[in-house]
């Protein structure tokens, strides 16, 4: 795919074919687009644990469910593969100024914006190693959500769904069942593996409730010919639900033995969403126009 429709592409998959394992290439491929992530002084603090569930223990499986969001089981368990995203932060606290010198010898850095090897030893390293530890975590979460973009996209790219997963039943349990040290910090689980549904896009904010001129609360105006554009090069697509969508879920649920039932919201609220001084805006997708709404 290129860039733009691989970004349209994208989607937060949560239903998986079990039965279809995913190649070794393709995850080789994605851990190789995070690692090229951007981050702050080279630090590459971002790790993976790749679990392949036909190799993993099944007891130690059962202990990653519960760790995880009661309503990100169904993903973990439809998923071949779970990629449990980290942050070392030795990364920075012990190899930042390795990893920062050798972009000297890269000529990324240079004269002109003031670095010298003296500057960077005796004065910017003391200074970044005085951060306090909760304050490098948060940059480094940061950094990592920049890693994990690019394998979601890298996922994309050559045909799997992924789906970033909370642990917000046990979060403190979580780096005891992988078994990480102390310098390690669990940030997401990642369910991956071949769709087994087809999800169309979902709504955003509109751009110019998001996005400011100057100054904050003076909207930047959307270019209705940029949208059209970018809407035939792939960043926008149909968006959900799309007809058929309510049969397809209820289809999935019955194969995998799952409640068949539709989350359930008042229509007039669901109607309010796309009104034109909602936050989210557009004309309703057809799938709902079918239902009354």
């Amino acid at each position: 795919m290129e860039l733009l429709e691989a970004m349209g592409s994208r989607r937060s998959v949560r239903f998986f074919k079990p039965w279809k394992p995913v190649e070794d290439w393709k995850i080789q491929v994605i851990l190789q687009a995070a690692r090229m992530a951007s981050c702050q002084g080279n630090c590459n603090s971002t790790e993976a644990i790749v679990i392949d569930k036909r190799t993993y223990p099944e007891d130690k499986f059962e202990q990653l469910i519960e760790c995880a969001s009661a309503f990100n089981e169904i993903q973990l368990r439809t998923a071949p593969i779970i990629v449990a995203w980290l942050v070392n932060m030795d990364a920075w606290f012990k190899d930042l100024v390795k990893s920062f010198a050798v972009l000297f010898p890269a000529m990324a850095v240079t004269a002109a914006h003031g670095w010298t090897y003296k500057l960077l030893t005796e004065v910017t390293y003391p200074r970044l190693m005085s951060i306090p530890r909760d304050k490098v975590e948060d940059l480094l979460r940061v950094e990592a959500g920049q890693g994990i973009a690019h394998a979601l996209l890298a996922a994309t790219d050559v045909g799997l769904g992924c789906c970033l997963l909370a642990t917000g039943r046990k979060p403190q349990e979580l780096p005891k069942v992988l078994g990480v040290p102390e310098n390690i910090v669990p940030v997401w689980l990642m369910a991956l593996g071949y769709p087994a549904e087809s999800p169309g896009q979902r709504p955003r904010k509109r751009f110019d409730r998001l996005f400011h001129l100057n100054e904050y609360g003076t909207p930047l105006p959307e270019d209705p010919k940029v949208r059209e554009e970018l809407k035939n090069e792939g960043l926008f697509q149909p968006m959900d639900p799309q007809p058929g969508r309510d049969e397809e879920i209820k289809h999935i649920c019955r194969m995998f033995g799952y409640d068949e039932g539709l989350a359930d919201m008042p229509k007039d609220q669901i109607k309010a969403l796309y009104e034109e001084d909602s936050p989210y805006y557009g004309e309703l997708p057809d799938g709902l126009e079918k239902h009354g709404v």
